[in-house]
């Protein structure tokens, strides 16, 4: 191989060093950020295919969501790594009783956790309404822990090292596989949970998004029953292109060339959760006013 070929193969292999992780990174971005609003707009019935978004938008939303089970996952490890060294320090002792006693414990969480992960995965009333990410957190440290509590338990007075073997290195990549599966689908489950959150968050504040009123060539046809939204004809005139005004409505969104709006006075029941898209063009004469 000549020097130049093993310079651009050192170039390409640096490149793909660089850029798997940032691939990664951003497809991660793409798939919490789509949950999280996919979620979020299903809330006021808005189907997230028809905003339209583009992806650098679900990147942005991404990012809001992952900075917190990231910032939990570091906690995580930092108490992990200063929990094992006290383990360590335990088992340099000859015949440590305090270690076997730290061994059982671990063991017993980690399959308490495990049976929590089963119940919550075949039993679909738990998972529906407990705390977002339990059974997703159970799943992704209870063999863990109940492997550790094994090493712990069986690691007390012995102080000689085992060369691995192939069946050691295979359960640890299984645990660790069950550990990144616990992670993300507890990921999912709080991205979920923080697009119903700012949800009910925006359904709360909606006396502070603009107000939205429409000039429009004909009536909406509006499902029977809906309230706060008001037509009413206006002055005929010769010429006069937009017949009705369209009020009480508020700005939920603009996506894709069209505006997104809910009734002003809305509470989440049959009568108020209607989303109404209108055409943002020439078509619709519209005025925003302050919230």
């Amino acid at each position: 191989m000549t020097a130049e070929s093993a310079t651009v193969l050192s170039r390409i292999q640096s490149f793909a060093t660089i850029a798997a992780p940032t691939t990664l990174v951003a497809a991660l971005l793409f798939y919490f950020g789509y949950v999280s609003t996919l979620v979020r707009y299903e809330y006021f019935g808005v189907d997230l295919n028809a905003l339209d978004l583009s992806t650098t938008e679900l990147l942005l939303l991404g990012t809001e969501v992952i900075f917190p089970p990231i910032a939990g996952l570091l906690v995580f490890l930092v108490l992990g790594l200063v929990a094992h060294r006290g383990v360590r320090a335990l088992l340099r002792r000859p015949r440590s009783r305090a270690a076997k006693i730290v061994g059982v414990l671990l063991m017993i969480l980690g399959a308490a956790l495990f049976v929590r992960a089963v119940v919550g995965m075949l039993v679909v009333s738990v998972s529906r309404n407990e705390f977002p990410g339990v059974t997703a957190i159970s799943l992704g440290l209870g063999l863990p822990l109940l492997a550790y509590g094994v090493w712990v338990y069986r690691g007390t007075g012995r102080p000689r090292r085992r060369r691995s073997s192939s069946a050691d290195v295979l359960l640890v990549t299984a645990l660790g596989a069950i550990v990144v599966l616990g992670l993300f689908w507890a990921t999912n489950n709080f991205a979920a949970a923080y697009g119903r959150g700012r949800a009910a968050e925006s359904a709360a504040e909606l006396h502070t998004r603009p107000v939205v009123v429409l000039d429009l060539e004909q009536r909406l046809y509006l499902p029977e029953g809906t309230k706060g939204v008001h037509q009413f004809p206006l002055p005929d005139s010769d010429g006069r292109r937009f017949r009705v005004r369209c009020q009480g409505l508020r700005l939920l969104t603009e996506a894709g060339g069209r505006l997104f709006l809910v009734p002003e006075h809305w509470t989440g029941s049959d009568s108020t959760r209607r989303t109404i898209v209108v055409p943002y063009d020439e078509s619709v004469r519209i005025q925003f006013l302050p919230g």
